[in-house]
């Protein structure tokens, strides 16, 4: 499903990727960890084509990223779901609108809108809007955004910034249910291993 190849990654003269193998386990939370500054956002991005590898293969579902135009990279991505690590969401509507909007612009069915928000304990939230919502509670959101379309695969880019103990522990359970029972495979770039039980891929020194 995902799938780096002898990667490398620089800009201008900085390398910050060199040489990074590894490769996924399907329906299952996998982990990749680094410290700060050790790429982990790169990777990240290597894998919905927002940067191409300056050397090596990067692979998603079974298609080489660097031999996409614009339109395969719009296709790619109705099949990503990406947590930022910064909250994104849409200021002028409600936390379930920036669920369902993504339905309205890409026409992929919302599949578990109603299910995600329970599973994280949020459906108070989804008719507040961004502005009345904690930085934490807007990350809650993110995540069910993420989620909600049952995409194949979910990437996430230190996705546990702003929530408290309580709340990683029930996304993380969250994570392992739809892994199991919606066959869905997650990778998590974290500077900590979130659990010894996740399939685990290091960048950078630790």
């Amino acid at each position: 499903m995902v799938e780096f190849i002898d990667v490398f990654k620089s800009f201008d003269t900085a390398i910050v990727i060199d040489g990074l193998s590894f490769k996924i386990v399907p329906d299952t939370v996998n982990q990749i960890l680094g410290p700060q500054s050790s790429g982990k956002s790169t990777v990240i991005k290597l894998i919905y084509g927002a940067a191409k590898p300056t050397n090596g293969t990067v692979r998603v579902f079974d298609t080489d990223i660097a031999s996409l135009n614009y339109s395969g990279l719009v296709l790619l991505r109705r099949y990503i779901g990406i947590i930022f690590e910064d909250v994104r969401l849409l200021r002028g509507i409600t936390a379930r609108e920036n669920i369902t909007i993504i339905s309205r612009l890409s026409g992929k069915s919302v599949c578990l809108a109603d299910e995600a928000f329970d599973m994280l304990g949020i459906s108070k939230l989804s008719n507040k809007y961004p502005k009345e919502l904690s930085l934490g509670e807007q990350s809650l959101v993110g995540i069910a955004r993420s989620i909600a379309f049952k995409f194949p695969l979910v990437i996430a880019d230190e996705p546990f910034r702003y929530l408290a103990a309580n709340n990683k522990k029930k996304v993380l359970d969250v994570f392992r249910y739809l892994s199991k029972k919606r066959k869905m495979t997650f990778l998590i770039a974290t500077q900590n291993s979130l659990s010894d039980d996740f399939s685990t891929f290091r960048i950078g020194q630790l």
